[in-house]
Protein backbone atom coordinates (compact mmCIF):
# COMPACT_ATOMS: atom_id res chain seq x y z
CA UNK A 1 0.00 0.00 0.00
CA UNK A 2 1.41 3.35 -0.95
CA UNK A 3 2.42 4.95 2.43
CA UNK A 4 0.21 8.21 1.58
CA UNK A 5 -2.62 5.95 1.64
CA UNK A 6 -1.55 3.70 4.59
CA UNK A 7 -1.28 7.05 6.88
CA UNK A 8 -4.67 8.26 5.93
CA UNK A 9 -6.37 5.00 6.86
CA UNK A 10 -4.32 4.61 10.34
CA UNK A 11 -6.00 8.47 10.74
CA UNK A 12 -8.95 7.23 10.21
CA UNK A 13 -8.94 4.21 11.74
CA UNK A 14 -8.00 6.74 14.99
CA UNK A 15 -10.48 9.31 14.69
CA UNK A 16 -13.37 6.04 14.78
CA UNK A 17 -11.86 5.04 17.90
CA UNK A 18 -11.41 8.50 19.12
CA UNK A 19 -15.30 9.50 18.45
CA UNK A 20 -15.94 7.16 20.89
CA UNK A 21 -14.83 8.58 23.51
CA UNK A 22 -17.23 9.39 26.17
CA UNK A 23 -18.50 12.80 26.24
CA UNK A 24 -18.95 12.93 30.03
CA UNK A 25 -14.85 12.42 29.93
CA UNK A 26 -13.50 15.42 28.24
CA UNK A 27 -9.77 15.20 29.79
CA UNK A 28 -9.61 11.74 28.07
CA UNK A 29 -9.57 14.01 24.63
CA UNK A 30 -7.25 16.23 25.80
CA UNK A 31 -4.93 13.10 27.41
CA UNK A 32 -5.46 11.53 23.89
CA UNK A 33 -4.44 15.06 22.19
CA UNK A 34 -0.99 14.91 24.18
CA UNK A 35 -0.06 11.03 22.62
CA UNK A 36 1.58 12.72 19.50
CA UNK A 37 1.20 15.78 16.96
CA UNK A 38 -1.03 13.58 14.57
CA UNK A 39 -3.98 12.44 17.14
CA UNK A 40 -3.89 16.07 18.07
CA UNK A 41 -4.20 17.67 14.88
CA UNK A 42 -7.19 14.64 13.96
CA UNK A 43 -9.12 16.32 17.12
CA UNK A 44 -7.99 19.63 16.38
CA UNK A 45 -10.25 19.14 13.38
CA UNK A 46 -13.59 20.70 12.81
CA UNK A 47 -14.93 17.87 11.52
CA UNK A 48 -14.13 15.73 14.47
CA UNK A 49 -15.67 18.14 16.78
CA UNK A 50 -18.81 18.02 14.34
CA UNK A 51 -18.76 14.21 13.79
CA UNK A 52 -18.46 13.41 17.69
CA UNK A 53 -21.03 15.49 18.66
CA UNK A 54 -23.48 14.02 16.33
CA UNK A 55 -22.61 10.77 17.22
CA UNK A 56 -23.41 11.19 21.10
CA UNK A 57 -26.43 13.00 20.27
CA UNK A 58 -27.83 14.82 23.32
CA UNK A 59 -25.19 16.95 25.27
CA UNK A 60 -23.85 15.26 28.22
CA UNK A 61 -24.17 16.88 31.89
CA UNK A 62 -20.85 18.09 32.84
CA UNK A 63 -21.78 19.15 36.37
CA UNK A 64 -24.50 21.47 38.25
CA UNK A 65 -24.90 24.04 39.54
CA UNK A 66 -27.15 23.72 43.26
CA UNK A 67 -28.52 26.46 45.55
CA UNK A 68 -28.11 25.23 49.52
CA UNK A 69 -29.10 26.13 52.59
CA UNK A 70 -26.31 27.84 54.58
CA UNK A 71 -24.63 26.96 57.75
CA UNK A 72 -25.29 28.94 59.68
CA UNK A 73 -29.30 29.37 58.37
CA UNK A 74 -28.85 33.50 58.46
CA UNK A 75 -26.08 34.07 56.36
CA UNK A 76 -28.03 34.13 53.55
CA UNK A 77 -28.59 31.07 50.63
CA UNK A 78 -25.27 29.70 49.37
CA UNK A 79 -24.63 28.69 45.41
CA UNK A 80 -21.85 27.01 44.03
CA UNK A 81 -20.47 24.85 40.72
CA UNK A 82 -20.26 20.90 41.19
CA UNK A 83 -18.20 18.89 38.94
CA UNK A 84 -20.07 15.45 38.16
CA UNK A 85 -17.57 14.55 35.09
CA UNK A 86 -13.73 15.62 34.71
CA UNK A 87 -15.01 19.13 33.29
CA UNK A 88 -13.54 21.63 35.21
CA UNK A 89 -15.44 25.07 34.77
CA UNK A 90 -13.60 28.61 34.28
CA UNK A 91 -14.10 31.20 36.33
CA UNK A 92 -16.82 29.28 38.49
CA UNK A 93 -16.99 32.17 41.35
CA UNK A 94 -20.61 33.44 40.77
CA UNK A 95 -19.99 36.39 43.48
CA UNK A 96 -22.71 35.70 45.30
CA UNK A 97 -25.18 35.39 42.89
CA UNK A 98 -27.29 32.04 41.50
CA UNK A 99 -27.92 30.06 38.86
CA UNK A 100 -31.47 31.32 37.38
CA UNK A 101 -31.42 28.49 34.69
CA UNK A 102 -28.97 27.30 32.27
CA UNK A 103 -29.82 25.76 28.68
CA UNK A 104 -27.72 25.10 25.28
CA UNK A 105 -24.69 25.36 26.95
CA UNK A 106 -24.82 29.39 29.72
CA UNK A 107 -25.31 29.72 32.37
CA UNK A 108 -27.82 32.76 33.43
CA UNK A 109 -26.85 34.32 36.60
CA UNK A 110 -28.71 36.24 38.74
CA UNK A 111 -29.82 37.13 42.47
CA UNK A 112 -32.69 35.88 43.43
CA UNK A 113 -35.64 38.44 43.48
CA UNK A 114 -37.34 39.07 46.73
CA UNK A 115 -40.82 40.92 46.98
CA UNK A 116 -40.68 44.78 47.02
CA UNK A 117 -37.17 44.26 46.53
CA UNK A 118 -35.23 44.71 43.27
CA UNK A 119 -32.57 46.78 44.05
CA UNK A 120 -30.11 44.78 41.96
CA UNK A 121 -32.15 42.95 39.06
CA UNK A 122 -29.02 42.49 36.80
CA UNK A 123 -28.29 39.51 35.32
CA UNK A 124 -25.34 38.02 33.48
CA UNK A 125 -24.75 35.12 30.89
CA UNK A 126 -21.62 32.82 31.89
CA UNK A 127 -19.93 30.31 29.62
CA UNK A 128 -18.52 28.03 32.31
CA UNK A 129 -16.56 26.31 29.00
CA UNK A 130 -14.75 29.48 28.12
CA UNK A 131 -15.38 31.51 31.37
CA UNK A 132 -16.41 34.23 29.38
CA UNK A 133 -19.67 36.26 31.26
CA UNK A 134 -21.65 38.55 30.05
CA UNK A 135 -23.28 41.32 31.94
CA UNK A 136 -26.65 42.75 30.61
CA UNK A 137 -28.29 46.26 30.69
CA UNK A 138 -31.22 46.12 33.30
CA UNK A 139 -34.18 45.18 32.07
CA UNK A 140 -36.41 47.83 31.42
CA UNK A 141 -39.23 46.49 34.05
CA UNK A 142 -37.61 46.41 36.89
CA UNK A 143 -36.28 50.09 37.02
CA UNK A 144 -37.92 51.31 39.95
CA UNK A 145 -41.35 49.67 39.49
CA UNK A 146 -43.33 47.75 42.26
CA UNK A 147 -42.57 44.20 40.80
CA UNK A 148 -44.05 41.08 42.82
CA UNK A 149 -41.63 38.71 41.04
CA UNK A 150 -40.04 37.46 37.87
CA UNK A 151 -38.37 34.79 36.92
CA UNK A 152 -36.14 34.42 33.71
CA UNK A 153 -34.31 31.96 31.17
CA UNK A 154 -31.49 31.56 28.59
CA UNK A 155 -31.69 29.70 25.14
CA UNK A 156 -30.04 29.61 21.57
CA UNK A 157 -31.74 32.86 19.51
CA UNK A 158 -32.44 30.22 17.09
CA UNK A 159 -35.05 28.07 19.28
CA UNK A 160 -37.54 29.94 18.11
CA UNK A 161 -37.21 28.90 14.40
CA UNK A 162 -35.68 25.36 15.21
CA UNK A 163 -32.70 26.14 12.76
CA UNK A 164 -30.48 25.08 15.36
CA UNK A 165 -29.63 21.55 16.58
CA UNK A 166 -28.02 22.95 19.96
CA UNK A 167 -25.36 20.56 19.71
CA UNK A 168 -22.54 23.49 19.53
CA UNK A 169 -24.12 26.92 19.24
CA UNK A 170 -22.75 27.91 23.16
CA UNK A 171 -20.71 30.44 21.32
CA UNK A 172 -23.65 31.83 19.50
CA UNK A 173 -26.47 34.20 19.68
CA UNK A 174 -28.98 33.84 22.65
CA UNK A 175 -32.17 35.02 23.75
CA UNK A 176 -32.95 36.13 27.59
CA UNK A 177 -36.48 35.91 28.39
CA UNK A 178 -37.44 37.63 31.68
CA UNK A 179 -41.22 36.99 32.87
CA UNK A 180 -43.06 38.57 36.05
CA UNK A 181 -46.17 39.89 37.62
CA UNK A 182 -46.53 43.55 38.48
CA UNK A 183 -50.22 43.79 40.47
CA UNK A 184 -52.65 42.22 38.02
CA UNK A 185 -50.02 42.23 35.07
CA UNK A 186 -48.24 39.69 33.38
CA UNK A 187 -45.09 41.10 31.91
CA UNK A 188 -42.52 39.39 29.62
CA UNK A 189 -39.12 41.29 28.08
CA UNK A 190 -36.41 40.08 25.91
CA UNK A 191 -32.73 40.26 25.60
CA UNK A 192 -30.93 39.63 22.04
CA UNK A 193 -27.22 39.12 22.14
CA UNK A 194 -27.59 39.96 18.28
CA UNK A 195 -28.96 42.99 18.85
CA UNK A 196 -27.26 43.73 22.65
CA UNK A 197 -30.57 45.12 23.78
CA UNK A 198 -33.83 44.10 25.45
CA UNK A 199 -36.87 44.45 23.53
CA UNK A 200 -39.99 46.68 24.65
CA UNK A 201 -42.38 44.98 27.27
CA UNK A 202 -44.86 42.84 26.18
CA UNK A 203 -48.19 42.87 29.01
CA UNK A 204 -51.62 40.96 29.34
CA UNK A 205 -53.89 41.64 32.13
CA UNK A 206 -54.63 38.54 34.61
CA UNK A 207 -58.49 37.97 35.72
CA UNK A 208 -58.86 38.21 39.12
CA UNK A 209 -59.50 34.13 39.37
CA UNK A 210 -55.93 33.46 38.01
CA UNK A 211 -53.57 35.63 39.75
CA UNK A 212 -50.20 34.02 40.02
CA UNK A 213 -47.10 34.31 41.67
CA UNK A 214 -44.34 33.27 39.90
CA UNK A 215 -41.96 30.14 41.83
CA UNK A 216 -38.19 32.07 41.78
CA UNK A 217 -36.29 29.44 42.69
CA UNK A 218 -36.70 26.54 39.70
CA UNK A 219 -35.95 27.32 36.62
CA UNK A 220 -38.44 27.32 33.35
CA UNK A 221 -38.94 24.42 30.64
CA UNK A 222 -38.50 24.50 27.06
CA UNK A 223 -41.23 22.63 25.93
CA UNK A 224 -42.42 23.30 21.87
CA UNK A 225 -42.07 27.24 21.54
CA UNK A 226 -43.00 28.04 24.72
CA UNK A 227 -41.59 28.32 28.36
CA UNK A 228 -43.23 27.36 30.99
CA UNK A 229 -42.52 28.50 34.42
CA UNK A 230 -44.37 26.94 38.21
CA UNK A 231 -46.57 29.65 39.54
CA UNK A 232 -49.17 29.82 42.00
CA UNK A 233 -52.37 31.81 43.28
CA UNK A 234 -53.70 33.15 46.79
CA UNK A 235 -55.44 29.71 47.41
CA UNK A 236 -53.83 27.26 45.44
CA UNK A 237 -50.17 27.10 46.41
CA UNK A 238 -48.03 26.03 43.48
CA UNK A 239 -50.88 24.69 41.60
CA UNK A 240 -50.51 26.75 38.56
CA UNK A 241 -48.49 26.70 35.03
CA UNK A 242 -47.39 30.25 33.43
CA UNK A 243 -46.88 29.42 30.08
CA UNK A 244 -45.10 32.15 27.66
CA UNK A 245 -45.27 31.45 23.76
CA UNK A 246 -41.64 32.53 22.26
CA UNK A 247 -43.49 32.88 18.38
CA UNK A 248 -46.66 35.15 19.90
CA UNK A 249 -45.52 36.44 22.99
CA UNK A 250 -48.70 35.37 24.65
CA UNK A 251 -49.18 34.17 28.30
CA UNK A 252 -51.37 31.55 29.26
CA UNK A 253 -52.32 29.57 32.70
CA UNK A 254 -52.12 25.72 33.21
CA UNK A 255 -53.30 24.03 35.95
CA UNK A 256 -51.50 21.29 37.62
CA UNK A 257 -52.46 17.92 38.19
CA UNK A 258 -54.96 17.93 40.77
CA UNK A 259 -52.98 15.74 43.64
CA UNK A 260 -50.34 18.56 43.44
CA UNK A 261 -52.16 20.47 46.06
CA UNK A 262 -50.87 18.00 48.29
CA UNK A 263 -47.74 17.50 47.27
CA UNK A 264 -46.89 20.96 46.50
CA UNK A 265 -43.50 20.92 47.40
CA UNK A 266 -42.36 17.68 45.48
CA UNK A 267 -43.69 19.49 41.60
CA UNK A 268 -41.10 19.40 38.80
CA UNK A 269 -41.70 20.52 35.42
CA UNK A 270 -40.08 18.71 32.50
CA UNK A 271 -40.71 18.19 28.52
CA UNK A 272 -41.56 14.72 26.99
CA UNK A 273 -40.03 12.79 24.33
CA UNK A 274 -42.16 14.79 21.54
CA UNK A 275 -41.83 18.31 22.59
CA UNK A 276 -44.76 18.30 24.74
CA UNK A 277 -44.97 19.75 28.50
CA UNK A 278 -44.88 16.94 31.36
CA UNK A 279 -44.01 17.11 34.92
CA UNK A 280 -43.29 15.18 37.89
CA UNK A 281 -44.44 14.93 41.22
CA UNK A 282 -43.29 12.83 44.40
CA UNK A 283 -46.53 10.99 46.42
CA UNK A 284 -44.75 9.74 49.31
CA UNK A 285 -42.38 6.94 48.27
CA UNK A 286 -43.31 7.14 44.62
CA UNK A 287 -42.44 9.39 41.79
CA UNK A 288 -45.21 10.02 39.42
CA UNK A 289 -44.91 11.12 36.05
CA UNK A 290 -47.59 13.16 34.00
CA UNK A 291 -47.39 14.59 30.65
CA UNK A 292 -50.38 16.87 28.77
CA UNK A 293 -52.05 15.48 26.17
CA UNK A 294 -54.85 16.01 23.62
CA UNK A 295 -58.06 15.74 25.32
CA UNK A 296 -61.60 14.69 23.38
CA UNK A 297 -63.01 16.42 20.39
CA UNK A 298 -64.91 18.78 22.75
CA UNK A 299 -61.74 19.39 24.97
CA UNK A 300 -58.58 21.26 24.85
CA UNK A 301 -55.63 19.63 26.27
CA UNK A 302 -55.43 17.46 29.62
CA UNK A 303 -53.15 15.60 32.24
CA UNK A 304 -52.25 12.26 31.80
CA UNK A 305 -50.27 9.94 34.65
CA UNK A 306 -47.90 8.00 32.00
CA UNK A 307 -46.08 6.11 34.48
CA UNK A 308 -44.93 5.34 38.24
CA UNK A 309 -41.70 4.67 39.82
CA UNK A 310 -41.47 3.08 43.11
CA UNK A 311 -38.64 5.12 44.93
CA UNK A 312 -37.77 2.05 47.80
CA UNK A 313 -37.33 0.05 45.13
CA UNK A 314 -34.43 1.84 43.02
CA UNK A 315 -32.46 3.53 46.40
CA UNK A 316 -29.08 2.81 46.01
CA UNK A 317 -29.04 1.97 50.08
CA UNK A 318 -31.72 0.05 52.23
CA UNK A 319 -32.92 2.95 54.19
CA UNK A 320 -36.15 4.17 52.61
CA UNK A 321 -37.75 5.95 55.65
CA UNK A 322 -36.92 9.04 54.47
CA UNK A 323 -38.54 12.26 52.91
CA UNK A 324 -38.19 13.12 49.31
CA UNK A 325 -37.94 16.41 47.59
CA UNK A 326 -37.53 17.22 43.69
CA UNK A 327 -34.91 19.52 42.75
CA UNK A 328 -34.19 19.68 39.24
CA UNK A 329 -34.75 18.61 35.89
CA UNK A 330 -31.77 17.75 32.79
CA UNK A 331 -33.87 18.57 29.32
CA UNK A 332 -32.69 16.23 26.83
CA UNK A 333 -31.50 13.58 28.94
CA UNK A 334 -34.77 12.95 30.71
CA UNK A 335 -33.43 13.04 34.09
CA UNK A 336 -34.92 14.11 38.00
CA UNK A 337 -33.12 15.17 40.60
CA UNK A 338 -33.89 14.19 44.25
CA UNK A 339 -33.05 15.80 46.97
CA UNK A 340 -32.62 13.79 50.59
CA UNK A 341 -31.26 14.79 53.87
CA UNK A 342 -28.29 12.24 52.87
CA UNK A 343 -27.84 13.61 49.65
CA UNK A 344 -28.57 14.35 46.23
CA UNK A 345 -29.65 11.59 43.44
CA UNK A 346 -30.51 11.71 40.12
CA UNK A 347 -33.12 9.40 38.68
CA UNK A 348 -33.23 8.18 35.08
CA UNK A 349 -36.94 8.23 33.49
CA UNK A 350 -35.77 6.13 30.29
CA UNK A 351 -34.28 3.10 32.72
CA UNK A 352 -35.80 4.24 35.87
CA UNK A 353 -32.02 3.26 37.19
CA UNK A 354 -31.23 6.13 40.74
CA UNK A 355 -27.96 6.81 41.39
CA UNK A 356 -26.27 8.94 43.94
CA UNK A 357 -24.98 12.39 42.74
CA UNK A 358 -23.22 13.97 45.90
CA UNK A 359 -23.46 13.65 49.54
CA UNK A 360 -23.73 17.43 50.07
CA UNK A 361 -26.80 18.31 52.26
CA UNK A 362 -29.31 21.30 52.69
CA UNK A 363 -29.51 21.44 48.29
CA UNK A 364 -33.06 22.60 47.21
CA UNK A 365 -32.23 23.19 44.08
CA UNK A 366 -30.86 22.31 41.22
CA UNK A 367 -29.52 23.57 37.72
CA UNK A 368 -27.78 21.10 35.40
CA UNK A 369 -25.10 22.23 32.85
CA UNK A 370 -25.21 20.09 29.66
CA UNK A 371 -22.55 21.31 26.87
CA UNK A 372 -20.10 19.18 24.48
CA UNK A 373 -16.48 20.21 25.68
CA UNK A 374 -14.09 19.17 22.91
CA UNK A 375 -10.62 20.34 23.24
CA UNK A 376 -9.61 23.78 21.62
CA UNK A 377 -6.27 22.44 20.13
CA UNK A 378 -3.06 24.02 18.18
CA UNK A 379 -0.11 22.14 17.34
CA UNK A 380 3.01 24.08 18.93
CA UNK A 381 5.52 21.50 17.49
CA UNK A 382 6.94 19.90 14.52
CA UNK A 383 8.03 16.26 15.78
CA UNK A 384 5.91 13.51 16.81
CA UNK A 385 6.13 13.73 20.65
CA UNK A 386 3.96 15.35 23.00
CA UNK A 387 3.21 18.58 21.40
CA UNK A 388 -0.80 20.24 21.63
CA UNK A 389 -1.63 23.89 23.52
CA UNK A 390 -4.88 22.62 24.90
CA UNK A 391 -7.98 24.65 25.64
CA UNK A 392 -11.78 23.83 25.33
CA UNK A 393 -14.50 24.59 23.10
Amino acid sequence: MDPAAALWAMDELVEHILLRCPADDPARLVRAALVCKRWCRILAGAGFRRRFRELHGSPPMLGFLHRSFPFPPHDGAQCGFTSTTSFRATNADLGGRHALDSRHGRVLIGRLPKVGDHSDSRLSVWDPITGEQLELPEPVPCRGRPLLNWNAAVLCASSQDGACDHLDCHRGHFLVVVVGTNILVHFAIVYSSEDGAWSKPTYAFQPDDTIVHLEESEPSVLAGNALYFISANETDLRSRILKYDLGTSMFDTIRLPPSTSRYRKSVMLTATENGGLGCGIVEHSRLCLWSRVAGRPNEHWVWAQTRVIELEKIIPDDDILMSYHLAGYAHGLDVLFIMRFDGLFSVDLKSGRMKRVCRREGIYGVVPYMSFCTPALRVISTGEGPSAGVSSA
